[in-house]
């Protein structure tokens, strides 16, 4: 359920993983409800996953997204060094991600998909013995075996149902669309190495995504610490030292900073932002919708029918404690401020991130994701690091955090 990236993700992945070619697959979504083309970075996991999904090259796949190479983020003005950093993809220089529209994806993800295309709008999805009923706005019920809801956030978040992770400071983002920076090659694909830009700023920071076809500019902040008007301005001011001289306003969107408690009940596997959301800073969405689908998928087709119901709880488990530890990483980024001593990096820094051993203790969560971020923060301040941790993870690879936790100087 779902035209988004997440919901198309999950029909295309269907229809590349199922064994049987006598099940049935609806792809549901309400066409009145457009998918934003705001222009996405991603990990390199998509890279090849795309190839699989499509069986078309990567080459073609890249120029169908409209797609640069990403190969890290780029952080300027962030942390207490006054320096700015790359957090590279490892092998660094070599291993590379998608800048990619989202418009883009989800056509060439629809186009990869055998399923029956059901326009209609989903009222409710209740679990019932051996699946769930989905009802519909106008149209006959319908009961499934398995349903991946990527219809978004939650209309509010609700301590018995979502852990809040608002240790992240952001609730906001300003998209705007700007000429392209990176122009298409007409003989193949933009082979030039590039690199998302998080550029820190008064009132929060901005995200440069280039794309061939244009550059998608956001800027993301806290509504409750800053007004929309000083951020425009701000904004405003930015682009016109960053040599932009016109742009398109593509969207005003708040968003929450989420995990759902129940991201996996058996018959139900919510996703994408459905399942979970946290700013964009570390490009996480996409990753995270892959995990779930492929944990879900992997389950459901690989185990026998008896063992669904026994093994949705240690499913849902690992998928939430994953995802949580995607939102420590992210959040962690704000413990050493920026450049700014600004409203906005005081309350980050000072009030929002102290805030995450108590959002993410295990007696509130029921999983461990705080301890192994320890465990990792631990890690990098290490003298040295024996050889036998270089392939530690939490979320991320250990070379992630120890390249941020050098860049922001903790």
């Amino acid at each position: 359920m779902g035209r988004g990236t997440a919901g198309s993700l999950a029909a295309a992945s269907v229809t590349r993983l199922h064994p049987d070619s006598d099940h049935e697959l609806h792809h549901i979504f309400d066409s009145r409800i457009p998918v934003i083309g705001v222009g996405e970075g991603s990990w390199p996991s998509l890279v090849q996953e795309l190839r699989q999904l499509t069986n078309l090259p990567h080459e073609t796949v890249q120029r169908r997204l409209n797609g640069t190479r990403k190969y890290g983020v780029a952080f300027e003005g962030w942390g207490r060094r006054n320096r700015d950093f790359v957090h590279y993809f490892t092998p660094q220089q070599v291993s590379y991600a998608y800048h990619l529209s989202a418009d883009t994806l989800t056509e060439l993800l629809h186009d990869s998909a055998r399923a029956r295309h059901i326009d209609a709008k989903v009222v409710d999805i209740t679990k019932v013995e051996g699946g769930a009923q989905v009802e519909f706005e106008g149209r006959a019920s319908e009961r499934y075996d398995l349903v991946f809801d990527a219809r978004g956030f939650p209309a509010e978040i609700h301590p018995d149902r979502h852990i809040d992770i608002s240790f992240i400071p952001t609730n906001t983002a300003v998209i705007r669309r700007c000429p392209s920076i990176v122009k298409e090659k007409r003989n193949g694909p933009v082979l030039q190495h590039t690199y998302t830009r998080a550029v820190a700023r008064p009132h929060g920071w901005i995200f440069i995504i280039p794309l061939t076809v244009h550059t998608s500019y956001g800027y993301i902040f806290n509504r409750d610490v800053t007004s929309l008007t000083d951020v425009e301005s701000d904004f405003d001011a930015f682009l016109e030292t960053d040599g932009v001289s016109e742009f398109e306003q593509r969207s005003v969107i708040p968003f929450p900073n989420y995990v759902h408690r129940q991201i996996y009940d058996g018959a139900v596997a919510r996703i994408g932002n459905a399942a979970a959301f946290m700013e964009p800073l570390e490009a996480t969405a996409i990753v995270s919708a892959q995990f779930q689908i492929g944990m879900v998928l992997q389950m459901r087709l690989n185990r026998s029918a008896e063992n669904h119901e026994r093994d949705a709880p240690v499913v849902n488990r690992f998928l939430v404690n994953n995802t949580l530890r995607y939102g420590l990483f992210v959040g962690w980024h704000y413990c050493c401020g920026s450049t700014y001593d600004s409203e906005f990096w005081r309350h980050a820094r000072d009030d929002a991130w102290p805030r995450y051993r108590t959002a993410s203790d295990p007696a509130v969560v029921d999983c461990d994701a705080l301890r192994r971020f320890d465990e990792m923060i631990e890690l990098t301040n290490r003298t040295v690091i024996d050889q036998s941790d270089w392939n530690r993870m939490c979320a991320v690879p250990l070379t992630s955090y120890c390249q941020v936790s050098q860049g922001l100087g903790c």
